[in-house]
């Protein structure tokens, strides 16, 4: 027993004596001791490594196992950061650091041995080695960093949160999806986490900003491939890179493509006519989806230290030919089946042009400029047939759009701010539809909306965020009257940090939604036999109120987050069903009202440093106004993540999900889980994965009941079942090492032509 405890005490002593333990103070202008002044230390690439804080004597200490050289980050409420580069070595004393005041800052950086960071209005997170290196794009470096309010689907590029989608941005600069696929994570710096966007990001659900690395001179060529396996599916990009002092040219190109089949749809549906009702029951066949898609983008952009600006020149096409399905139908249970033949194809072309521009007034001012053009050609045509019926449409579309924002920021003196944030847009469209229905429409239509926000510290603890502003819409059918809307807007926080890692948020929000552009036109369009598509000029506005409650933590190795959102809507966007001259009429609406109640809780923890694990729950409340429909629900999802040497692997888990949408239609859709395995190397980067490998026959189900129409779909398709997919990121480097371009080619392509399906 004696020989057992002298051994736990050598190996103890070992460990101690092998130890690099540095030690420090900060003092203030007037070297008095500063307590709890939060210590990072970083690599010197900028990836964390550890925190602590100072005690009541200003002294801070860290052991870690690894002498060499690093970053010592200091920073404290009231005082300016520092960033100080150190050598550690065994039982190191550093020299006395000095923190300057600092009395226009706003933003105060708290932590407490964690690479989240957290500030007022968001948290910063610092991605560690592992993190980084495990990680071919920015979603998937997103995905690892298991923010637990923040839902990351890396395959199929969305991020998410519990009040919206999230808008991305890097550096500043809003950017879409096949700009994050084509961030690489090695040129990360950190992460902004804006969960009360603020400032130039007040008019974002939530904002996720990276900030990558800067440098000036030498290229890149980077190349990188996902392939599905179990159905046919695939994207490719390829970037090039060349950089001069202040100047940089950047090149983009990408395809991808999807194909699948097999897809079976088994649907029940009622009509209530005016003088007789019927059923119908069918059953798909055969079936086809495909869809294509291209892009080239040249980015030109030139940077200093007082201002940045880019231009874009960019051409997107998109392609969906031949997508068909054959069913077998039944009417009214007579047993007497027929087959219904549906087919669309539809393209787009969108040639764009985007000028940016920010530039550094002076220490305490920014003015921010982006104006943007496009141009697209779209088409879609429709046909369908059963027995001797048949309809069909083809439809040509001129589409103009225009956008202008402008934002101004400027810092005061007593802990204060002001943003000023506008925006317009334009949208001018003709479609020329042939066929059954023949038509032309000529749609113009554009937005104007001001923001204003005050920032204003009250006290050390809270900070109140007043945000009022207005939208004016308006849109002119040829042949109709110009109707125009004006609605306030108001985004309000109060924000309460009992301790330097938690935060309490209360929010109000006031706004109005988007119009529906392909809506908004007196266009008829034949489903098939029994059912008719037309559009309705006459809309409202839908108007919308949030109110929410937000709590976040960082505890060491835990963050932890909890959420209650109420949501109102009223003149809610939905789908009108009516008989007239027995045809069921789908038009569109908005008289509803609409309420829903949603909480979360979220947490994750780095249960070691390869061990990562992430746990969400959520629960739903929807009732519409005026209706006896309501749905309740609870769902959650997990993720685990781990890391060893070049190898990651991790799994992860979403229950199944229900929800009711504007149309007064529940879907429940399946479960899901899988997995993955990656290789990192070098510049290489190998992953393949799993989707529900176990899993043959996942359903989608959907079910409405309108009173002249009810509906009920149960669908399998391939996307649910089980499938794979293989990932390689390949990347060269030549002269010096530049900063990585990011793709920021907007892939999406606006249309107002009313679909028949």
């Amino acid at each position: 027993m004696k020989k057992n405890i002298l051994f736990v005490l050598l190996v103890g002593y070992v460990q101690l004596i092998t130890a690099q333990n540095i030690k420090g103070t900060v003092l203030d202008n007037n070297h008095k001791a500063l307590p709890y002044v939060t210590v990072r230390l970083l690599n010197t690439d900028s990836t964390f490594v550890q925190g602590t804080h100072t005690d009541s004597l200003g002294v801070y200490s860290m052991s870690l196992k690894q002498q060499g050289n690093y970053l010592l980050c200091l920073s404290s409420i009231g005082y300016k950061t520092q960033v100080l580069p150190v050598e550690v070595q065994r039982n190191k004393q550093l020299s006395v650091i000095i923190l300057e005041t600092d009395n226009v800052v706003l933003n105060e950086i708290t932590i407490e041995a964690s690479s989240f960071v957290r500030q007022d209005d968001k948290i910063s997170i610092y991605p560690d080695k592992k993190q980084i290196k495990h990680s071919a794009t920015g979603y998937d470096l997103l995905y690892k960093l298991m923010i637990p309010e923040v839902d990351v689907d890396r395959m199929e590029g969305k991020v998410s949160t519990l009040g919206g989608e999230a808008t991305l941005y890097i550096d500043g600069r809003k950017v879409d999806s096949q700009e994050i696929r084509s961030l690489n994570p090695k040129e990360i710096e950190k992460v902004e986490y804006y969960d009360v966007p603020a400032g130039k990001y007040m008019n974002d659900v939530a904002a996720i900003n990276f900030i990558t690395k800067k440098y000036k001179t030498g290229g890149y060529v980077s190349l990188n491939a996902e392939q599905r396996i179990g159905y046919l599916s695939g994207d490719y990009n390829a970037v090039a890179k060349l950089s001069h002092n202040n100047t940089s040219y950047t090149l983009f190109a990408g395809h991808s493509m999807s194909k699948y089949d097999g897809t079976k749809d088994e649907t029940q549906e009622h009509f209530v006519f005016s003088d007789h009702e019927t059923d119908r029951q069918s059953g798909t066949l055969e079936s086809r989806v495909k869809n294509n898609s291209q892009y080239a983008q040249l980015n030109m952009t030139n940077q200093n230290d007082k201002r940045t600006l880019i231009g874009k020149l960019s051409l997107v096409r998109n392609d969906a030919p031949n997508n068909y399905a054959q069913n077998m139908l039944e009417y009214g249970g007579t047993g007497i089946r027929q087959e219904s033949f549906k087919n669309t194809d539809q393209s787009g072309l969108k040639s764009a042009i985007e000028l940016y521009g920010y530039f550094h007034l002076n220490d305490k001012q920014f003015l921010e400029m982006t104006l943007g053009g496009n141009y697209t050609d779209n088409t879609y045509a429709y046909t369908y047939r059963e027995n001797s019926y048949s309809t069909s449409t083809d439809s040509k579309e001129d589409l103009y759009d225009l956008s202008i924002n402008v934002n101004y920021g400027i810092q005061f003196k007593h802990r204060n701010s002001l943003t000023v944030q506008t925006f317009h847009f334009q949208t001018i469209s003709s479609v020329n539809y042939r066929g059954n229905n023949p038509s032309w429409q000529h749609f113009w239509n554009e937005e104007s909306i001001l923001f204003l926000e005050y920032n204003q510290k009250l006290g050390p603890k809270f900070t109140l965020k007043l945000g009022p502003g207005a939208s004016y819409v308006q849109y002119r059918l040829h042949g109709d009257e110009r109707k125009d809307e004006f609605s306030p807007r108001l985004r309000s926080s109060l924000i309460y940090c009992p301790s330097k890692n938690q935060q309490i948020q209360l929010r109000y929000h006031v706004g109005n939604s988007e119009l529906q552009i392909n809506q908004l036109n007196e266009v008829e369009q034949q489903i098939d036999s029994l059912q008719i598509r037309r559009g309705n000029p006459n809309q409202k506005i839908a108007f919308l109120y949030k109110l929410i409650a937000v709590y976040s933590g960082q505890f060491g190795k835990f963050n932890i987050g909890a959420e209650l959102w109420y949501d109102g809507i009223n003149h809610v966007p939905a789908e009108d069903f009516y008989i007239e001259n027995d045809k069921l009429i789908r038009s569109y609406e908005s008289e509803g009202k609409r309420r829903m109640f949603t909480s979360q809780l979220s947490g994750a923890w780095k249960v070691t440093d390869n061990l990562r694990i992430k746990l969400v729950g959520n629960w739903l409340y929807i009732k519409p106004k005026a209706t006896p429909e309501k749905l309740r629900c609870f769902s959650g999802n997990m993720q685990v993540d781990y890391y060893w040497n070049d190898f990651s692997c991790g799994v992860f888990a979403k229950s199944r999900t229900k929800s009711l949408n504007y149309n007064l239609m529940y879907v429940t859709g399946p479960a899901q889980y899988g997995g993955y395995i990656s290789w990192n190397h070098n510049n290489w980067h190998i992953e393949s994965g799993s989707m529900n490998p176990f899993t043959e026959h996942n359903k989608r189900e959907s079910v409405m009941d309108r009173g002249v129409y009810s509906y009920k779909n149960v669908a399998t398709s391939k996307l649910y079942r089980q499938s794979g997919y293989v990932k390689v990121t390949y990347t060269f480097d030549f002269g010096k090492k530049t900063h990585r371009e990011n793709n920021d080619v907007d892939t999406n392509i606006n249309s107002t032509i009313l679909k028949a399906d």
